[in-house]
């Protein structure tokens, strides 16, 4: 009989998976080989620790194994797991209220889903149902999930390409605030939008605008005269908004959700990724009365709203009130803005946070603004993750470092991280 390799070596388990595992990326130096962590800190199965700038993905907003987080999801695994969505449980109703009491007043009913991709399928049905209009309206450069409705929303064409079918012409987009490479050559904040309207207008059957506050992929940050515009333009057309905080939300920008930062009210906003504080997977459809009075779902997802992560997502709510991690996130995304730009690499071109919700992009010269070329940018991602800090790239033209470390993340970390960071840059500038 042939045995099974150790478990604990590294090579062994990178061997395994790469026999075993279908992987959603490839890239140089991954995967790592995780087997343990905890708060800021991960460590690989050849003993080396990592800061994890990823939050496990972007998961773990208190930090991975928070202590209140586990014991609460412990507790529940002796109460009920999970039960048909046809009935509920004790956790699931207390993370219910909990939203409604945190997300916009506009918001009144909570539809629990297993993730991220799957709170945007829902959200897309509760528009054209209550709207019984067709069309949604996205922005250039938005993600929203790699199922085929989500997908079909998603501005990036690679992504899109891998549904290995035509995604319909019902969802189309608008231009991006990306003001750093604005098209105008101006700082106006809101001309892009007279693109928006006439794009509308060419579309009255259009049942909503689907769009993320403040866009992850690259951490394009609207101004709040954009988001007041453009908020303007979908109401005058009778547009309900769906607010994408899968990324954004539970604390991320500084805000429980970054609909706060610019007074937004929200028909419909979706929710997941952070939510279950890394235990499970749980997503959710948080919408208004009228929107969802008289929706069919078609019917619930099976594992939706799972008891021992709705105990763990209301767990971690409460931890991000009581440690002051909300806060901690808008005073750290204000630090390493500021710690980047003092390296005055010449590399960086723009610094973007929101609370810990963006990165730092990257071009070969800031007067033209011409983009790094990825493969540089991935050499500098290998080169701060061989000096311990876990990173990924990301932007429009791929050119970002995408730094969404979990909300514990303290000054000390940071200013790790640009320690490894400042020779990196300048070792692969050198042999570029």
């Amino acid at each position: 009989m042939t045995q099974n390799p150790p478990k604990s070596s590294a090579e062994s388990l990178l061997s395994r998976d790469a026999a075993n595992v279908v992987r959603p990326w490839s890239g140089t130096g991954e995967p790592v080989p995780i087997v343990w962590a905890e708060d800021v800190t991960i460590r690989d199965a050849g003993g080396q620790e990592f800061i994890d700038f990823t939050s496990g993905y972007f998961v773990n907003n208190a930090g991975h194994r928070h202590p209140r987080v586990m014991d609460a999801a412990k507790a529940q695994l002796d109460k009920v797991t999970q039960v048909s969505g046809r009935h509920t449980t004790e956790a699931v109703v207390d993370l219910a209220e909990k939203l409604v009491q945190l997300t916009p007043r506009s918001l009144d009913k909570v539809f629990f889903t297993t993730g991220g991709s799957e709170a945007n399928e829902f959200a897309l049905k509760m528009a054209r149902q209550h709207t019984k209009r067709p069309r949604i309206a996205c922005l250039d450069n938005g993600f929203h999930g790699l199922s085929l409705g989500a997908l079909a929303a998603c501005a990036n064409q690679k992504y899109r390409d891998s549904a290995g079918v035509p995604l319909g012409d019902h969802v189309y987009m608008l231009p991006t605030p990306y003001c750093y490479r604005c098209p105008h050559q101006q700082n106006c904040d809101t001309q892009c939008l007279d693109d928006a309207e006439k794009a509308l207008d060419e579309h009255p059957d259009t049942a909503a605008l689907l769009a993320e506050p403040v866009q992850a992929v690259g951490g394009i940050i609207p101004s709040q005269k954009w988001w007041k515009r453009a908020d303007d333009i979908r109401k005058k057309r009778g547009l309900l908004l769906i607010l994408d905080e899968i990324q954004s939300g539970v604390g991320r920008t500084g805000k429980m959700f970054a609909a706060e930062h610019y007074g937004l009210a929200p028909d419909i906003l979706t929710a997941g990724k952070g939510l279950s504080g890394g235990v499970g997977s749980l997503g959710a459809t948080i919408a208004s009365d009228e929107v969802v009075d008289g929706f069919f779902g078609g019917t619930t997802p099976t594992s939706a709203g799972n008891a021992v992560s709705a105990a763990a997502g209301y767990a971690l709510i409460e931890v991000l009130h009581d440690e002051g991690l909300i806060e901690n996130c808008a005073a750290m995304g204000q630090y390493f803005s500021e710690a980047l730009a003092d390296l005055d690499d010449p590399w960086i071109g723009d610094i973007r946070f929101l609370g810990l919700l963006g990165g730092a992009e990257l071009v070969l010269d800031r007067e033209t603004r011409e983009p790094l070329p990825k493969t540089a940018v991935l050499k500098v991602k290998d080169e701060v993750q061989a000096r311990g800090m876990l990173i990924t790239v990301s932007g429009p033209l791929g050119n970002c470092l995408r730094l969404q470390p979990p909300l514990s993340i303290t000054r000390q970390h940071i200013d790790a991280f640009v320690a490894a960071l400042r020779p990196a840059l300048a070792g692969v500038r050198a042999a570029h």
